[in-house]
């Protein structure tokens, strides 16, 4: 027994001291270690400074034809009393071309530089050390990117605006784009490294005790493929919540403002903006006008619309004249009858579902719903089987079994029972789903639902091309701010589509569309050519499936004189050879380097997904430059000659805000490694006490 209260108190605190030193997550001075809405902020010296710089943000989306132009200006805005060095980590589509960049320091307008990555970081930190205004901006990842601002002056704002360009999503007669707002925490696995074409590695100890939740400005890209990361743990920006109760968050929080033209040349109908009220205009036929003004920024923002179906618009090519010669998109999409009228294959299906910590929420009751929407949908040929995974993967069965009521039953209580913890341990759940095998005589699909909130993208990509076999993959992505550049990519490499369900409200029409695409068999086998120059130089390559109600889009570089180009493919009856008379479809023959630009980001993007990143270093480096792109290899670079002034000596860090529906974790879900921070501080509390009762024993 102890001798006094106080004693026990001092044990107490003792223990809860021990506790604090040895987990991570609550010892940090982050915004992860409280829920308050605050951002603790430390100066050059380690002083603590109050949260002064403010961020505002503009978009402007132009949508003409299948592209969408997009202009985005993050204000700056410095309210302390001394100058400072702002950094913020922000998400644009995995998709994006982004090809320039203006900082604008009051009535002045500095036009960015595209150069190498190391030469633009060398030219920024000399003008930083010279007291000059500069602005940096980077690709973290393929939709992770940083804007670093130098010697922002007390009471000074400066604008960063940035262009990129995308294609549009037209799918099931439907027109979407996304603009990303914040982002899902990034989770570095413990195990992923291929070794051979089958199996997956288990980091080494050493490794494993590399220091778990780097932030984005550590190196938190993907490693080449067959290398190991060397972190584990909960990789994230810098994120900011406001508490429950509290008042909006105007010292901290971004601010939106978006404006969306729209001249896609046929009527639209049904224009929602699912998570963002919208003011929509229709000032003429074919054009239409959104005004968009929100506080939050917590979600992504989504523009849905109908299109005006046609039956005889099976295909559309676009051809444009730019500095680097003749470009062309494709957009091919076969009639419903030539579908329906093919005989339907027994089908194996794989669902595997995300309950990591990231998933906790609004999303994980997103992913249950369309998991039993699609379990109710299966027929009594099908077979089916559940993957359920965070840190480790448990499955429903040890194989796939028929698609009857009781199983059906017996599947759904297994998925209701789910609850949403752990680290996001995706590869031994795709090394469970994939087989690297063929299946003669049946169809072998597998859907993936995950928020994607992992940082080892690229050695998943490779881990799914080793053990794909003949099977499909197709991701859904869930929640209100998804990692689309995995989900995405790991359904091209994977052969199959990508879904994105943002809440409850969509799992009915998304995944009614998905189950319509998955029980009609795909085009395979995809490949152009053209009637003078045989194999084309067209993007992305390979070609994926092409499933109904899903368009084919490419960008080809085209020849001068370039005549016919013909798609050939495989389909359950045989070769199929479709041919696009150039000079009966090709239209909007103009000078412009919107085409050129996706072509440009298509050849990037296929080159380091399929390549090991540093042997296509030249490769994607000539092409950014001369495309003017940012890339893995370039940066934007700004810098006002002005005289010089005393350099800052404070750095911050703009905070994201949390994606509507999540939470900031008290304890970093690390499969396991929070929990013995835990245990090992109950034991010091014990040991503390212990000795504490020793000691009154003797004192």
């Amino acid at each position: 027994m102890l001798s006094s209260p106080s004693k026990v108190l001092t044990a107490l605190a003792v223990g809860l001291f021990s506790l604090l030193l040895c987990s991570p997550a609550l010892a940090s001075n982050d915004s992860h270690a409280n829920n308050k809405a605050q951002l603790r902020l430390s100066d050059a010296h380690g002083a603590h400074v109050a949260p002064g710089v403010l961020l505002n943000t503009q978009a402007k989306m132009r949508i003409t034809g299948l592209i969408n132009h997009v202009e985005v200006t993050q204000t700056f805005i410095n309210r302390h009393p001394f100058a400072v060095n702002a950094q913020y980590v922000f998400p644009l589509p995995s998709e994006s071309a982004v090809h320039a960049m203006v900082m604008t320091v009051g009535e002045r307008k500095i036009v960015g530089k595209i150069a190498e990555k190391q030469a633009a970081e060398r030219q920024y930190q000399a003008a930083k050390r010279a007291g000059k205004r500069a602005a940096l901006v980077n690709q973290q990842r393929a939709n992770m990117f940083t804007s670093r601002l130098a010697n922002l002056g007390p009471g000074e704002q400066v604008r960063i605006t940035l262009q990129y360009q995308e294609m549009v999503s037209l799918r099931d007669a439907q027109l979407s784009v996304r603009l990303p707002m914040t982002f899902t925490p990034r989770y570095h696995p413990r195990q992923y490294r291929l070794d051979g074409a089958d199996k997956v590695a288990t980091l080494s100890s050493p490794e494993l005790e590399k220091t778990a939740g780097a932030t984005a400005g550590a190196t938190a890209g993907a490693t080449a493929s067959g290398a190991a990361e060397l972190v584990s743990g909960w990789m994230s920006p810098r994120f900011v919540q406001q508490a429950t109760g509290q008042q909006p968050l105007t010292n901290t929080q971004p601010k939106l403002q978006l404006q969306v033209d729209i001249d896609f040349g046929l009527a639209l109908h049904s224009i929602r903006t699912p998570h963002y009220k919208a003011d929509i205009r229709n000032p003429s036929f074919g054009r239409y006008q959104l005004l968009v003004s929100d506080e939050s920024m917590n979600r992504d923002f989504v523009l849905r619309a109908k299109v005006e179906q046609s039956d005889k618009a099976r295909a559309a090519f676009f051809r444009q004249t730019a500095q680097s010669g003749d470009y062309g998109l494709l957009m091919l999409l076969p009639p419903s009858d030539e579908f329906s009228a093919q005989q339907r294959l027994a089908r194996e299906l794989i669902f595997v579902i995300d309950s990591s910590g990231s998933m906790h929420g609004s999303s994980m009751q997103a992913a249950k719903q369309a998991l039993f929407y699609a379990l109710d949908n299966m027929n009594e040929n099908d077979s089916f089987n559940i993957i359920d995974f965070d840190s480790t993967a448990r499955l429903f069965r040890p194989s796939a079994v028929a698609a009857n009521e009781f199983n059906r039953n017996e599947a759904e209580r297994f998925v209701y029972n789910l609850d949403a913890d752990g680290g996001t341990e995706i590869a031994g759940a795709l090394h469970h789903a994939l087989d690297a095998k063929q299946h003669p005589g049946y169809v072998r699909q597998v859907v993936f639902l995950t928020d994607g909130s992992v940082s080892n993208e690229q050695a998943l990509f490779d881990l799914i091309q080793a053990r794909l076999g003949d099977s499909r993959l197709f991701t859904v992505g869930i929640g209100s701010a998804p990692n689309s550049y995995f989900m995405r990519r790991a359904a091209q490499v994977g052969r199959g589509s990508y879904t994105f369900i943002s809440d409850g409200s969509e799992v009915q029409a998304q995944m009614q569309a998905l189950i319509a695409r998955l029980a009609n068999p795909a085009l395979r086998d995809l490949h152009l050519a053209g009637a003078r120059s045989g194999e084309l130089d067209y993007w992305p390559k390979p070609l994926p499936d092409l499933y109904f109600g899903e368009p084919l889009m490419v960008a080809i570089k085209l020849d001068s004189q370039q005549q016919d180009i013909h798609i050939n493919a495989t389909s359950q009856h045989g070769p199929l050879r479709l041919s696009m008379p150039m000079h009966e479809s090709a239209r909007n023959y103009e000078r412009s380097e919107a085409i050129a630009r996706v072509w440009a980001r298509q050849q990037i993007a296929s080159l380091l997904l399929y390549n090991e990143q540093q042997s296509v270093r030249e490769q994607v480096l000539e092409l950014a430059l001369k495309h003017q792109l940012l890339s893995p290899f370039t940066a934007f670079i700004a810098v006002d000659e002005t005289p010089a002034k005393s350099p800052a000596m404070h750095d911050e860090q703009v905070p994201n805000p949390v994606a509507q529906g999540q939470r900031l974790m008290r304890f970093a879900q690390t499969d396991g490694q929070s929990l013995w921070h835990v245990l090992v501080g109950m034991v010091l509390m014990v040991i503390a006490s212990a000795w504490l009762k020793v000691r009154g024993q003797h004192g």
